[in-house]
């Protein structure tokens, strides 16, 4: 198992040397900036970058809209997912908004949400709409597998609806919240910048990607890709500590 897990880690090394040395001969070829920038532009655009004064900030500021926008879905999400697994009428309720929120495009939203708020809650609300929709059925679903003979067991012991969320409804989606934590977290965090590359708010990643554009500082763009992609990265090394903790629960159980 370590011997596959040290050639697995060495052929995605190799993986990336291989599309990094591509990246650098293309570069050379074509010869224009504004197209594709070379490796050491980029790095030296990511050194400015960490250099300015307010790189903390735009960072945090992204991720205080994600984490604003995902906690907000999660709590209405866990809500609503209860309330349509233990009365039909909400499920029935929640289906066409659930379907219109993961239907409809991204851009769409982000107009919207450009025309209907201001360009500091843009990156929030278009965060919200598109995770709440994922998480909502992910919750309610996980909900719908509990086993019947325990909801018929909560039933003939007459047992309160505080008790069943406490009990049975809550640790199930922990379960399944911890599992997606990371490609729903991702994802909204990505929502976000775009909501942030069109809205402009004062701080953030997009409004910096935005302004590079308008500069044509293509070596800029890619040095904010470079460090989202680390970001990401970060976020799987979140992950795996979760899954971790998630195989020790279900063994404890």
């Amino acid at each position: 198992m370590m011997k596959y897990s040290w050639k697995s880690k060495l052929y995605t090394l190799l993986s990336c040397i291989f599309f990094i040395g591509l990246w650098q001969l293309i570069a050379i070829v074509i010869n224009n900036d504004i197209y594709i920038p070379r490796i050491q532009q980029v790095i030296e655009a990511i050194k400015i970058i960490f250099k300015e004064q307010n790189f903390l900030k735009i960072i945090l500021s992204s991720f205080y809209r994600t984490m604003l926008s995902y906690v907000f879905a999660l709590i209405f999400s866990m809500i609503l997912g209860v309330l349509a697994t233990v009365y039909p009428f909400f499920k029935y309720l929640m289906q066409p908004i659930n379907s219109f929120g993961k239907t409809i495009p991204t851009m769409v939203l982000v107009v919207l949400s450009l025309v209907w708020f201001d360009k500091d809650k843009t990156p929030f609300v278009v965060g919200f709409a598109i995770t709440f929709p994922i998480l909502y059925e992910g919750i309610r679903n996980a909900l719908m597998q509990i086993d019947k003979k325990v909801i018929d067991m909560t039933k003939i012991y007459e047992v309160s609806l505080k008790d069943k969320i406490k009990k049975i409804y809550l640790p199930v989606m922990k379960f399944y919240f911890m599992s997606i934590f990371v490609s729903t977290f991702s994802l909204t965090f990505k929502t976000v910048i775009a909501g942030e590359v069109h809205g402009q708010p004062k701080f953030g990643i997009g409004s910096q990607i935005q302004l590079e554009k308008v500069n044509f500082n293509t070596s800029g763009i890619f040095a904010w890709i470079v460090i989202i992609v680390f970001i990401s990265l970060f976020l799987e090394i979140i992950n795996k500590l979760l899954k971790k903790k998630i195989y020790r629960w279900t063994k404890w159980t």
